[in-house]
């Protein structure tokens, strides 16, 4: 069976490049451009894992996460937050709960596969 990623980043130069890193692997690879997008994807889609952007218009990843973690069919959608803030912002966003991970922009290529392959259990 064919896993879904969900890339939500308000940058189509980041949407495609984590699409292009992860093309190899044969995923099926939604795209949204904003927080709202991503929300509307995840309950019709139910992606297997979440790219997600932080700092998105309408609504940001913070916010989206939140959104999906109070419904049953999107709660247990693993979510990764990909961001460009700092360090220590970094740590404050995933003490709040629910992301499983973290990358940070730049993306590192290799960063980005073994975190995705390691939460679809692969």
């Amino acid at each position: 069976m064919v896993k879904k990623v969900l890339i939500a980043d308000d940058s189509a130069a980041f949407r495609n490049l984590e699409g292009t890193i992860l093309a190899p692997y044969h995923y099926q690879l939604l795209h949204a451009e904003n927080g709202v997008q991503c929300m509307k994807l995840a309950m019709e889609e139910k992606p297997d894992l979440i790219l997600l952007d932080v700092q998105m218009p309408y609504m940001d990843g913070v916010q989206v996460l939140a959104f999906l973690q109070q419904h049953d069919s999107t709660r247990s959608i693993p979510i990764v937050f990909v961001t460009t803030l700092g360090r220590e912002k970094d740590k404050e966003l995933l003490g709040r709960g629910g992301a499983r991970a973290l990358i940070s922009k730049p993306i590192n290529a290799l960063e980005l596969v073994k975190t995705v392959r390691h939460i679809l259990g692969e």
